[in-house]
């Protein structure tokens, strides 16, 4: 009878351990499929300015790492959550240093993404093509030009890419084309260190970003030739044209010898790392919880 006791216990127990990996993964298990919320950047009501919240992609000397991107063929995406408060920029300006919208991304002397003001919307997007001197707008793209107009509070997928074949720098919003242009100058210098998700680096850290975001990723291909459709609860398919991608699921790890940041998780060729900092600021939607056959 001891044995057999033993053997119900053990049952159990990998029966509760194994449901937990696959919960942590995200996976599907018996009966529902779980859908991780967003991470959101900065907690309500924390600084909209700290240079202790920053998530970044660094380049050092690895094969596979941002530098391994053509300058010619990339696409980089993500989706957004704008809070209320985060910072509007001016449409105006000359870039984002002077502008002052939360930035949603950038490569150092090479292009930004960041938020602007709309007259008939909540807020625009900025595509900004920088000069490797001085980080002002060598070309730039608007969303506020466009038909789309942007709301608080609400997901939306921004994506920039470009194609060696025709030639063609694009920018969409929610799958639809903001601007294009087949000039040479949207062709991207690849030799900066750095990808920024969400804040801008100009001597000092500034213009952080406050909401939420999720799945990003950065490929090796113009993944968007032609406008397209898009649904945020549709995970991207890895292939061998992702160098970098980023669900942001809230899976972090320390690196070997503490620091004051830890890594997320990644998928994709990139063998480098990613930087979060201050991730007590680190939190995320409530999941849901969704039936088989619903999703």
């Amino acid at each position: 009878m001891k044995i057999y006791n033993y053997f119900i216990i053990a049952l159990v127990l990998g029966f509760v351990f194994s449901s937990c990996e696959e919960e942590d993964k995200g996976t599907a298990y018996p009966g529902q499929i779980i859908i991780h919320g967003a991470t959101y950047i900065n907690m309500p009501g924390s600084p909209t300015n700290s240079s202790t919240m920053r998530i970044y992609a660094f380049s050092g000397s690895h094969v596979n790492d941002l530098s391994s991107l053509s300058e010619e063929d990339w696409t980089y995406e993500l989706w957004i959550k704008v809070d209320s408060d985060a910072l509007i920029g001016d449409r105006t300006a000359a870039s984002g240093l002077t502008a002052g919208g939360a930035c949603i991304s950038e490569r150092r002397n090479n292009f930004e993404l960041y938020l602007i003001d709309d007259a008939d919307a909540d807020y625009a997007i900025k595509y900004g093509r920088l000069n490797e001197l001085d980080d002002l707008h060598a070309a730039s793209m608007q969303s506020n030009e466009s038909n789309v107009n942007l709301s608080f509070d609400e997901w939306v997928h921004v994506a920039i890419s470009r194609s060696s074949t025709d030639g063609i720098a694009k920018f969409y919003i929610n799958g639809v084309l903001i601007d294009s242009s087949s000039d040479p100058v949207w062709i991207q210098p690849v030799n900066d260190n750095w990808l920024d998700f969400n804040y801008m680096y100009r001597g000092a850290s500034m213009n952080f970003f406050k909401g939420s975001m999720e799945n990003v990723r950065v490929s090796y291909i113009d993944r968007y030739p032609e406008p397209f459709g898009i649904d945020r609860l549709v995970e991207y398919i890895l292939d061998d044209q992702t160098l970098l991608q980023l669900n942001l699921n809230n899976h972090l790890t320390a690196f070997s010898n503490p620091t004051s940041y830890d890594k997320i998780q990644i998928e994709g060729i990139y063998d480098y790392y990613i930087k979060v900092h201050n991730t007590n600021t680190w939190t995320s939607e409530d999941d849901q919880y969704l039936p088989l056959g619903d999703y």
